[in-house]
């Protein structure tokens, strides 16, 4: 793992950038089983609304063309627009009622609107006697009688009520509906209920105006419904427009899209808010508003076979049908006729007029502020969203349907790398030999008599693909050599010259993906080098470098390369067009800055003809000599040589000899030779100032470990010889003397350690006396004869007598003279 983490983790990113694409592949594929699956369910249903000749098919299943995918999501979004009409007619948006909001739309924007105000005020105040159930029993005894005692518990409560109001109205109206011409009530309620609480808090404000306001515009609707003896839908997709792509991406649909959107969220709002005020009530609901049982016409699917039956339905309670001459059997479009699309319609009318019957004999006693009326106006809406959800869903199923048959027909999903080898492909049919664009792929040479010192390209890597990466195919023009000139530094220019190589690239890139990423390459060859600079062409005559490398001897360098675009003449102009005259000038000016120094520049430099040039050499001359080409990149590169020291010059000939081109290559391998042996001399020099100053070290390090190995041994040895002494000290027996002065008992003990210890410090020599004071103290008195013992002091005096000051000679006798010589004297080590 150590040396592999590397590859481990550019692994891990292809890895992830692979996944990323398979992710979402897998994910649109599983949308597309999960659509199919739910449109299986709803063929089991269009079965018994059809005709038994006739049968349902997926249009994935049934062969078509791709005019039959426009007659597809042509047909599903008038059964879509059909719909929602009849839905705004049970909620109230009659004939003559769309007739008037059709003509507002003509000419302006229509909007419909859900409105809503509460109001809670105080009703009265209520006060209860509330009894626990539970009961407690206690018997008394007196005088032989026994009495029982029951008792409860009786709580007081104060109870608020309230009367929460809720007024709402669900209208159309024109513009901003500031008058009320402009507005239509399409259905408006008034409910109450009372609220309890147990403290005069009011439960809801006192007024809240309004307490939601939703809008969603429907001119989208309107516009595309035509009024004559039946509400018709009119929707069709420009099929020979260029903003046409597919039958999904093309701007009807983009309209249409907006609406559903736009509709879907002022519904879903509009239900969350009602389905609040049920929450607020306080009762338990049990009301069963699921639209599972409702038909949704608006269905993607193929109808084969021919009808025989003359049995017609009953549309007489649908607003908006079909019509009757689109799509017929006999147009021979697989498509969804009108008839039996009328058939869906009315179907949808049937089932939503049972579940508001189902609806009315389950709440048909109750009130409040949420009761049949809300309960109804849930349900439609909902039925609205699953409309519009599930046009959504059909128009990404033909586009995911349309996409799977392109995969189906190439064999593979096509990638950048993919169109990029196909684009090459065509360039070979477009462009004539002599303008094909070639791949990005410089030899840097000398000339064309002289192998190539290594190569420069441009590569691309499509992102997620697992093709190596490979040269851009560019168009490219050669031009004359010109003089160009750069800044190394703040006081030194650079001038240069050379052939001028300009290319062109045309990218590629799929929406929604990122494209290839690009690479600038350079390869050199052993005992091969040139220096690569990138930058920009500031101007004809002007290169600004950003970096610069030497590459040599079979490196590979690899410098990635972000690109960034600007706006096209037509996006600019589009985009300054609402400036100021000020702003235009300076985005002007910048644009005119981006356009002459963002080009990007790449150049080339040949080190062995600049190194002929700068030692004075013929040229050619270094051409077979490696070795003397690599001392000097050596001497140049690590040790910063001055070339005045290598290069030729005349006054290194000998007298009368000729400048031949020999010669002067002769002379500068001499300079070189003598060069490198002055360095290694250095080197010798300073290897032996190294070893001396690493021999000095090792050898203070040993005299440093001995006198640290013989300290320690005399501590230990001073140490034993304490224990030793104190050991000693222990067996001395004191008598019962008179306290003698500095000559006495203790004196004569000091003298001795003194002696025994002389070469001890005196920190050590303190330690010790304490010690045997310690001894002396904790001794018994003696019974015998006084011991003289000798004086310790903290030196030698001048006549060799221990001690700081000689003792004076009466002591001295004094001292001797009470000594018998039989008295034991304590041996002293």
């Amino acid at each position: 793992l150590r040396f592999g983490s590397s590859n481990f983790w550019i692994t891990a990113a292809l890895f992830i950038s692979l996944s990323l694409e398979v992710f979402l592949a897998m994910t649109l594929a599983l949308q597309t089983t999960q659509f199919e699956a739910k449109l299986k369910k709803a063929m089991e249903q269009v079965k018994l609304i059809l005709d038994s000749e006739k049968c349902a098919q997926l249009p994935s299943a049934e062969h078509h063309s791709y005019d039959d995918k426009f007659s597809l999501v042509e047909r599903f979004t008038h059964l879509t627009l059909a719909s929602q009409v009849n839905s705004l007619s049970l909620l109230g948006l009659d004939k003559a009622k769309l007739r008037q909001a059709k003509t507002w739309a003509e000419t302006s924007q229509v909007s419909i609107r859900f409105r809503a105000e509460e109001r809670c005020s105080f009703l009265r105040e209520e006060t209860r006697q509330e009894e626990d159930p539970t009961k407690h029993v206690s018997e008394i005894s007196m005088g032989g009688v026994s009495l029982g005692l029951t008792s409860k518990t009786v709580t007081k409560v104060t109870e608020f009520f309230w009367k929460f109001e809720v007024a709402y109205q669900l209208e159309v109206f024109r513009g901003v509906g500031s008058e009320a011409s402009d507005r239509m009530v399409l259905q408006s309620n008034n409910c109450n209920t009372e609220l309890k609480t147990t403290s005069k808090v009011t439960p809801q404000p006192e007024v809240k105006v309004p307490s939601t306001m939703q809008e969603a515009n429907i001119t989208f609707l309107l516009r595309h419904t035509d009024l004559g003896d039946l509400s018709t839908p009119c929707f069709k997709v420009d099929r020979v427009s260029t903003m046409t792509k597919t039958p999904r991406r093309n701007a009807e649909v983009d309209a249409a899209m907006a609406y559903v959107g736009g509709l879907k969220t002022f519904m879903t709002n509009t239900i969350r808010y009602l389905n609040d005020l049920a929450a607020r009530e306080g009762k338990p609901s049990t009301v069963n508003l699921s639209t599972e049982a409702v038909l949704v016409p608006a269905l993607p699917l193929f109808v084969s076979g021919t009808s025989t039956s003359t049995a017609n339905f009953d549309g007489t309670a649908t607003l908006a049908l079909l019509d009757g001459q689109e799509g017929s059997e006999d147009s021979g479009c697989p498509v969804i006729s009108a008839v039996d699309g009328n058939r869906l319609l009315a179907e949808e009318m049937r089932s939503l007029q049972a579940k508001q019957h189902d609806l009315a004999e389950e709440l048909g006693g109750r009130s409040g502020i949420f009761a049949l009326p809300e309960a109804v106006l849930v349900l439609l809406l909902q039925h609205c969203i699953d409309v519009t959800q599930q046009w959504a869903e059909s128009m990404t199923y033909v586009e995911s349907m349309l996409r799977q048959q392109l995969v189906a027909a190439i064999g593979k999903e096509v990638t950048v790398a993919d169109f990029a080898a196909y684009m090459r492909f065509h360039y070979r049919k477009l462009f004539q030999d002599a303008y094909l664009p070639a791949p990005f792929s410089f030899a840097v040479r000398r000339s064309e008599l002289h192998s190539p010192e290594g190569t420069l390209s441009i590569e691309e890597q499509a992102t997620g693909g697992s093709t190596p990466s490979q040269p851009v195919c560019s168009m490219s023009s050669v031009g004359h050599a010109q003089s160009v000139t750069f800044d190394l530094n703040a006081s030194t220019t650079v001038s240069f010259s050379g052939d001028v190589h300009l290319h062109a690239w045309l990218a590629h890139q799929f929406s929604g993906q990122s494209g290839s990423s690009l690479s600038l390459v350079s390869r050199a060859r052993q005992f091969s080098s040139y220096i690569v600079m990138v930058g920009r062409i500031v101007s004809a005559t002007q290169f600004d470098p950003t970096y610069a490398i030497l590459v040599q001897n079979k490196d590979e360098l690899e410098i990635p390369l972000d690109l960034s675009t600007i706006p096209t003449p037509k996006e600019f102009k589009d985009a300054i067009e609402s400036l100021s005259p000020e702003q235009q000038a300076f985005a002007k000016a910048f644009r005119a800055m981006q356009l002459e120094s963002t080009l990007f520049g790449v150049v080339v430099v040949r080190v062995k003809p600049q190194l002929e040039e700068l030692l004075k050499l013929p040229e050619d001359s270094l051409t077979k000599e490696i070795k003397l080409t690599q001392d000097l990149m050596q001497l140049f590169i690590k040790y910063q040589i001055p070339s005045d020291l290598l290069s030729f010059s005349e006054d290194l000939l000998p007298p009368g000899e000729a400048a031949t081109a020999a010669k002067k290559l002769e002379i500068v391998k001499g300079q070189v030779a003598q060069m490198n042996g002055m360095i290694a001399q250095e080197k010798q020099d300073e290897l032996e100032e190294r070893r001396k100053e690493e021999e000095f070290k090792r050898m203070e390090q040993i005299r440093r470990l001995e006198e640290e190995r013989c300290r320690r041994e005399a501590e230990e040895v001073h140490l034993m010889q304490l224990e030793r002494c104190i050991g000693s000290s222990e067996a001395v027996c004191f008598g019962s003397a008179p306290k003698p002065r500095s000559g006495g008992m203790m004196g004569g003990v000091m003298r001795g350690m003194a002696s025994a210890f002389g070469g001890a410090s005196a920190e050590r020599e303190r330690c010790g006396a304490a010690a045997m004071l310690s001894v002396a103290a904790a001794a018994p008195p003696a019974t015998g004869p006084p011991v003289a013992t000798p004086t310790i002091g903290k030196g030698r005096g001048k006549g060799g007598a221990p001690g700081g000051a000689r003792p004076k000679p009466a002591e001295a006798s004094a001292s001797t003279a009470t000594t018998p010589a039989t008295a034991p004297v304590a041996p002293v080590a």
